[in-house]
């Protein structure tokens, strides 16, 4: 259902009629007595006077014109009111604005809303005339107006908000009063702040501490900027301080932006809630603010409900005060300065379970009352509360606030979000069940809580300036992903391995293309904001800060981010800020680097290197090293065209080493910082070999000359372990994209793999099938196919007899002391249940009958979902209903996930349209979990084609749905289109964007070349490919 339909439904106010109820009327809004009702009334007007003046009285005449006078004047002078406003939330600007929004959300639930009532003309027709010569004015300067710049004016800075609001649940609305303090740095008679979908009913300027107010001339909406006007009768004073005022209402929206509701099933009753995602720029929609990160300032929430209900918000509750007719208005303690974007709050009612840390901040998590009694968030309390501690000790910086709560709820836009002190997390990816949770779900809600966590302190206690450096925050809390897994589970060796394929390897692949972009970017405008909370923000950062860690030495690193946040706390820093102090921690132990020169090079500058490393057959012991930037389409049209891939250019720290069939020499570094230099590497004969880019701790690729490719591959079958399992995940995976890219021949990574049958460790495996998996999809359709499945069968088939599958675990501990032997093991399942091993199959198919006909679920948890996929993919129909019916029946939010991906995995058309359309019903598959379904039957061979042409016949919906909200646009065009790979698919996708209607225009440029690049693939490589394969399968 279309976003505007929903709108319609909503009781008991939709903004559409705000906008006619506020045009229609006029005049005063039936307020109670009191100040706020003189902005109501009319304007004094001066009345005319008979004054009959006989002949004879000249004198009298004139005395009686001065005292007139002199009475208008004083009337003038004492006319001091406060100025009422009432603009529809995103109409054009209005003059006056003394409109009014339906009295619902300010009075209980299920009141009667007052008649509209009528706008004084006259005065609408002069503020009109008034604004016409101010704009005529600006236009006359040159400049834009003040509401009308990208970015706030820095002539005001909020000091504190007082904000008091009331909730009413049963109708969706709520009604609040704000009050915020402002401090002027420079004179004006423009309040300009951002205000966005509410109605203003009252506004009021006051001089902070003095008696009476400054007369506000007229409001205005200025939609363009989301952006609320109070013009003023005069400037407001340099040095002094004020008091803003504004009572407004809007709704609880049924999105997943702002100030937003979600429900859950208890008992067969729908139960509601209220819970708020402000990042980046959603703020404004719950209350008027300056809603930009730099705008730090201290609050004060108080939050009125009804008492069936509790509210929470970003500090603990001071007070509670209980009113006779069921109602109860909580009280917060203020909060230290912080920007907007991570207040919060909730209205719900739900219970939960606590915890307290070393330092003594009390850590709860809320959650549906059967979750909380299940236990399903006691392994999330548990790790919240060491993770608090050890970041406590990693940073020297204590944790800020006396309390943490954490919300899980069922609809949420994003994983998590990290709201200081009420961090909001959606209920996959922190509730968990033991008893039919796997490991892989273990880590991932694991991960997530460690990077919002991580916020507390980067984002949170320090925030970016500007948007621009949205990594220092994000990349910074997913490189401490791994970092802090590796705190709570040593053994699984996160930073030094997983990173690599979760992040580097993943990263790699967008950033490999001709339209990505740099990790810092300009953004000039609130719609420039949401493209820069991509994967390249969060996984590009992340990559960057391992290399600078990597290269400074870690305890250096750490040494320079203790200073960063002790310095910075509290207030915003940018990224020099951090390169500076980083700097500085070096000098300290005797290095001298530049840290600002060598990062902006990969900060500012799109893309990574390619490093060549070339034996010099002429001269002994020297190699020659040149750098290129790394595309995977050398024919798509650069982003920038005034600047070739020629021009870019990096300071890159080469770590390199020699080896030779049964040693590695430890590792040297070499800066490159030219296009190609000579090295000279001591102990370089002629049979041994050269590693670069060691464990892949720099963020570049590395080629070779096809003999040092050929002695690596040599290495890898006769002794692979002489080389760290990260050294050989990080060759597989630059092998298989060089020669995607066609830097290499297309043989040589599949010549690597098959030393993966003497392959016992897990990461290799892992990037090998992280890497096969997007050259399966450009083949997965082709006549040849079953070459390219022989092939790929016959490396798994060895290792899948050796590892076999897990028994039924259900009454062990959930984290397995051999977590890289059941993760290895459970890739060389899914390999072969992918590519069609018949053993595999069987199996699969035995465990489902066995699930049906029992109705018990004996399926071992680390491979359920390669079981469920398998199953509903070989057998009939009834399956698909019996997987579908488990979907629908299951609480456990980890089994309902996996269950509802196995849906998908269907090769019946049939089921599969079945289920796009049934994805768009939010009753049936929650918001954030439709683009997984739509992605989910793209990547199914048999849905691909549907899932295409679902989403071009349902964009305005989707767009509608999720255009707002950070990566779900991005998410859902690149896994609908990244596999596309034929001449008619690219027309389809071009006419499709000269045609389309709404954003995304960045993905889908981005989705063009990833379409242009396959189609260039098949048409260049694709039976070079076959052909080898042909070859080595006859051998």
């Amino acid at each position: 259902m279309a976003l505007e339909e929903k709108r319609e439904k909503r009781p008991p106010v939709t903004p559409m009629m705000i906008e006619e109820e506020a045009a229609l009327r006029n005049g005063s809004r039936g307020l109670p007595p009191g100040p706020w009702a003189e902005a109501a009334g009319p304007r004094p007007r001066t009345t005319e006077r008979h004054i009959a003046v006989h002949k004879r009285l000249v004198l009298g005449f004139a005395v009686s014109i001065l005292a007139l006078l002199a009475v208008t004047m004083i009337a003038v002078l004492l006319s001091v009111r406060f100025e009422e406003c009432g603009a529809a939330a995103d109409g054009p600007p209005r003059a006056g604005g003394n409109g009014s929004l339906s009295g619902a959300a300010r009075q209980p639930p299920g009141a009667e809303q007052p008649p509209g009532q009528s706008e004084e003309e006259a005065r609408g027709g002069e503020a009109a005339e008034e604004e016409e010569e101010e704009e005529e004015e600006w236009q006359r300067r040159r400049e834009l107006p003040p509401w009308a710049r990208p970015r706030l004016p820095r002539h005001l800075r909020p000091l504190h908000y007082n904000l008091m609001l009331s909730a009413f649940m049963e109708n969706f609305t709520f009604s609040g009063e704000v009050n915020v303090q402002l401090e002027v740095r420079n004179a004006s008679r423009y309040i300009v702040l951002h205000a966005h979908r509410m109605h203003i009913e009252a506004v009021r300027v006051a001089e902070d501490k003095l008696a009476g107010g400054v007369r506000v001339a007229r409001t205005f909406f200025y939609p363009q900027t989301q952006v609320f006007v109070v013009v003023l009768n005069r400037s407001l004073e340099v040095q002094r301080s004020y008091n803003l005022k504004i009572i407004y209402n809007a709704l609880i929206e049924n999105e997943l932006l702002g100030f937003f509701r979600s429900s859950y099933v208890l008992h067969g009753e729908r139960r509601f809630l209220g819970v708020t995602q402000f990042s980046p720029t959603h703020a404004r929609k719950a209350f008027p603010c300056f809603d930009e990160p730099i705008y730090k300032a201290t609050f004060k929430i108080s939050i009125r409900h009804q008492a069936t209900y509790l509210s929470l918000s970003n500090m603990p509750v001071e007070t509670s005060v209980f009113e006779e007719d069921g109602w109860v208005t909580d009280h917060f303690s203020q909060t230290p300065l912080m920007s907007t974007y991570y207040l919060a709050w909730a209205v719900c009612n739900f219970t939960y379970r606590e915890t307290v840390t070393k330092s003594g901040v009390v850590v709860r998590l809320y959650a549906r009352p059967d979750a909380i009694r299940r236990g399903s968030g006691d392994y999330a309390l548990n790790i919240t509360r060491r993770l608090i501690e050890f970041y406590e000790d990693y940073f020297k910086v204590p944790y800020s606030l006396p309390k943490l709560d954490l919300l899980a709820v069922p609809k949420h836009p994003y994983a998590a979000m990290e709201n200081w002190g009420l961090s909001v997390f959606v209920e996959q990816r922190i509730l968990l069940d033991p008893s039919i949770s796997s490991i892989l779900y273990l880590l991932d809600v694991t991960m997530v809580i460690v990077h919002e966590l991580c916020h507390q302190w980067f984002g949170d206690l320090v925030t970016p300036v500007w948007w621009e450096d949205v990594w220092l925050k994000e990349g910074f809390a997913h490189y401490f992903e791994f970092v802090g897994t590796d705190y709570l589970y040593p053994g699984w060796n996160m930073e030094k391995q997983r990173f690599l394929t979760d992040v580097l390897h993943e990263v790699m692949l967008l950033d490999g293309l001709a339209s990505s972009h740099p990790v810092s970017q300009e953004v000039q405008q609130a719609s420039d904001i949401d493209r820069v909370f991509d994967w390249i923000a969060y996984k590009k950062g992340a990559a960057l800060i391992r290399m600078l860690a990597n290269f400074m030495g870690h305890s250096v690193f750490q040494m320079g981010l203790q200073d960063y946040l002790t310095i910075h706390k509290y207030g915003n820093a940018a990224r020099n800020d951090l390169w500076n102090t980083l700097s500085k921690a070096l000098k300290r132990v005797g290095k001298s680097v530049n840290i600002q020169e060598v990062m902006d090079q990969w900060t500012l500058q799109m893309g990574y290197p390619v490093i060549t490393i070339l034996g010099n057959e002429t001269t002994d012991n020297i190699i020659v090293i040149s750098q290129e930037r790394f595309v995977y389409d050398s024919d798509a049209k650069p982003k920038d065209p005034a600047r070739g891939d020629n021009s870019y250019l990096w300071q890159i720290p080469l770590t390199i080493a020699v080896g030779n069939t049964s040693h590695i020499s430890s590792e040297a570094i070499i800066w490159v910082s030219n296009k190609s230099e000579h090295h000279r590497i001591p102990a370089l004969e002629e049979a041994s070999w050269l590693l670069g880019n060691i464990n892949q701790t720099g963020y570049f690729r590395v080629n070779y000359d096809i003999r040092n490719w050929r002695l690596l591959i040599n290495q890898l079958t006769r002794n692979h372990e002489v080389l760290s399992v990260s050294n050989r995940a990080g060759l597989i995976d630059d092998a298989f994209n060089l020669a995607r890219a066609g830097y290499l021949p297309q043989n040589i990574p599949l010549e690597i793999m098959r030393y993966l049958s003497e392959e016992k460790d897990f990461l290799p495996w892992h990037a090998a099938s992280r890497a096969l998996y997007p050259l399966d999809k450009l083949l997965d359709r082709t006549e040849n196919y079953n070459i390219f499945n022989e092939y790929i069968l016959r490396q798994v088939a060895s290792m899948y007899l050796k590892l076999g599958w897990p028994t039924n675990n259900l009454n062990k501990s959930l984290v397995q002391a051999s977590y890289q032997h059941e993760e290895l093991r459970r890739e060389v399942i899914m390999l072969a249940c992918s590519f069609g091993n018949k053993h595999c199959h069987q199996q699969a198919a035995t465990l489902i009958s066995d699930w049906i006909s029992s109705n018990r679920n004996r399926i071992p948890l680390n491979v359920r979902d390669i079981v469920y996929c398998t199953g509903v993919s070989l057998m009939d129909e009834d399956v698909w209903e019996f997987i579908w019916m488990k979907f629908h029946s299951t609480t456990a939010v980890s089994e309902k996930k996996i269950l509802l991906e196995a849906l998908t995995c269907s090769d019946d058309r049939n089921l599969l349209n079945r289920l796009l359309n049934l994805s768009l019903n939010s009753e049936v598959v929650l918001d954030q979990d439709a683009i997984d379904v739509i992605i989910h039957v793209a990547r199914n061979p048999h849905g691909r084609d549907l899932a295409w042409k679902f989403f071009r016949e349902k964009w305005k919906i989707l767009n509608a749905r999720y255009g707002e909200a950070l990566f779900m646009n991005s998410k859902l065009v690149s896994g609908v289109t990244e596999f596309l790979n034929t001449e008619g698919e690219l027309r389809e996708l071009k006419n499709f964007i000269k045609s389309y209607e709404g954003g995304a225009a960045v993905s889908f440029s981005r989705a063009v070349e990833t379409v242009e690049a396959n189609v260039r693939w098949q048409r260049l490589y694709k039976e070079e490919l076959f052909q080898w394969l042909r070859k080595s399968l006859t051998q």
